[in-house]
């Protein structure tokens, strides 16, 4: 089965950015760019995974956020032969070129090289499903099958945008208090759903919303960011990158829904950090 965490950055896609004759004042208002997963943010990936949709194909159990982030959805299915596999809804999911279409009942589905069966939503961009196997023939057959059976969800995605602290949370914001840390900012770019760089001529800022688990993580110099926890990160060789990471609140298996904020800059990146995690914690 296919993993793909939103802390492995394998494509960054330019939305958008300011020419050198028409480029914002640092610290003055920054206009968002187009946000092009505005409509996904709020997708509840485990309600993909509904269990009367899926009974002909077989038992759901055992629903739960996989990997780094909350737009990905794991449940392990029981087949009627008694078999098991693991499926899973990933919100967020762009489509490769290559994909092949293929219908799902009444909506356009699209399945790539490694039988990952996906739906467009907005753009090239939109929801997977996929199925743990060995066998590639009956994986993608399973993934089809799986795909078909969810086709309601596909077509209208379930929405809850209360589900955790990052549903409906654009990482970009607020653009404008996080330019006041980068000066004139010259690009922005949404790599996937949960992260955000921004470019400016006095650094480089990356948020990233993830599931962390603290307990394989290395913790840094604690801290308090808007009233929450939070930790400090910087290596001793590297004194123009600083790490601040805040503690949202318990998330499932015993991790912790976290925000980084990761800033590149000459001078002060471990203030400039602090400073944009405030922002962002207080507004959010």
């Amino acid at each position: 089965m296919r993993i793909r965490l939103h802390s492995v950055i394998v494509t960054l896609l330019l939305i958008a950015g300011c020419s050198s004759d028409n480029q914002p004042e640092a610290g003055g208002p920054v206009a968002a760019t187009p946000d092009e997963w505005a409509s996904m943010r709020a997708v509840d990936a485990c309600a993909i995974l509904d269990e009367t949709a899926l009974a002909p194909v077989g038992k759901v159990s055992d629903r739960k956020y996989a990997g780094a982030s909350v737009h990905s959805c794991v449940a392990t299915l029981t087949m009627p032969d008694g078999s098991t596999t693991t499926a899973r809804a990933f919100v967020g999911e762009r489509i490769t070129p290559d994909a092949q279409a293929v219908s799902l009942g009444d909506v356009q589905g699209y399945v790539d090289t490694s039988c990952t069966v996906g739906v467009k939503v907005a753009g090239d961009s939109g929801i997977s499903i996929s199925v743990a196997g060995d066998d590639a023939v009956k994986q993608c057959a399973q993934a089809k099958q799986v795909a078909t059976a969810l086709h309601t969800q596909l077509k209208e995605p379930p929405r809850n945008p209360y589900a955790s602290p990052f549903h409906s949370k654009d990482p970009c914001q607020p653009t404008d208090q996080f330019a006041r840390e980068l000066g004139t900012v010259k690009a922005i770019l949404r790599p996937t759903i949960v992260t955000c760089e921004i470019s400016g001529g006095g650094g480089r800022l990356l948020v990233s919303q993830e599931i962390e688990n603290l307990a394989d993580h290395a913790h840094g110099d604690p801290l308090t960011v808007a009233g929450k926890e939070a930790m400090r990160h910087q290596e001793t060789e590297q004194k123009d990158q600083c790490m601040v990471m805040v503690l949202l609140k318990d998330a499932p298996d015993g991790s912790q829904f976290t925000v980084h904020y990761e800033i590149s800059s000459t001078k002060d990146p471990c203030g400039k950090a602090t400073r944009a995690a405030n922002d962002s914690t207080t507004v959010g």
